[in-house]
C-alpha cells in the first residue's frame, strides 16, 4: 500500500526556513489469496527539518526524524518500534567564478555532523537504555560547475554502538560521488 505524506514549511528570507513532514501508512503484507495473515500495521515518520545561510554565505541544513513502527509484540526487543536521528550539514564556499572553463563554479568546504538510534527505549527487563546508535563526522569539499552539478569528496568517521553496549566500532574511509540534474 502506498504511504501518505504531509508538509508544512514557514520561511523568513533573512532568517530560515523550517518544515515539518510526515510520512506513515501500511507497511505490512496482511492478506493474500483473500486470507488474513497479520493486521495492519503501521509506521509512522516525522520530520523537522531547516535550512539556513548565516554569515552572508555559510549554508547550513538539518534534519531531525523520529519514526514509529508496529512491531508484533512476540518479537524479541532487537526489532525496535522507534527510531531516531539526523544530520547537520554546514557547507561554506571558499572560491566563486570561473574555475576549470565553467564560469559559474563554486568549490565549497562543507562539515556534516549525524546521528542514529535504531532503537529508541530501555530493556523491559532491566530498565537499562537499549544502545544501537551511531554517530558520524564527515569532512568534505565539492566542486560545483553548475547549480545542478556537484562532484564531491568526503572522509567519513563513524562509531556505531551495537545493542548490547559492547565497546564502539570505528569506521573510516573516503567517499567520492557525483551528482546532477538534467
Amino acid at each position: 500500500m502506498p504511504l501518505k505524506t504531509l508538509k508544512l514549511a514557514i520561511k523568513h528570507r533573512k532568517i530560515a526556513e523550517v518544515g515539518l513532514s510526515w510520512m506513515g501508512g501500511v507497511y505490512n503484507k496482511f492478506k493474500d489469496d483473500g486470507i488474513v495473515l497479520d493486521k495492519k500495521r503501521q509506521v509512522n515518520f516525522v520530520a523537522l527539518d531547516m535550512n539556513s545561510t548565516i554569515f552572508k554565505d555559510t549554508y547550513l541544513n538539518g534534519e531531525w526524524v523520529w519514526a514509529y513502527a508496529d512491531v508484533p509484540g512476540t518479537y524479541i526487543q532487537q526489532f525496535g518500534d522507534r527510531q531516531q536521528g539526523g544530520f547537520l550539514d554546514i557547507v561554506q564556499p571558499i572560491k566563486k567564478g570561473k574555475m576549470l572553463g565553467w564560469s559559474e563554479s563554486v568549490l565549497n568546504l562543507a562539515l556534516r555532523i549525524e546521528y542514529a538510534d535504531y532503537n529508541v527505549g530501555n530493556f523491559q527487563e532491566l530498565g537499562l537504555k537499549i544502545a544501537d546508535h551511531m554517530y558520524a563526522i564527515v569532512p568534505a569539499i565539492s566542486f560545483r560547475p553548475s547549480s545542478q552539478t556537484v562532484i564531491r569528496a568526503n572522509y567519513r568517521y563513524e562509531r556505531h554502538t551495537d545493542l548490547l553496549r559492547n565497546p564502539a566500532s570505528q569506521t573510516a574511509g573516503f567517499q567520492f560521488g557525483f551528482s546532477t540534474y538534467f
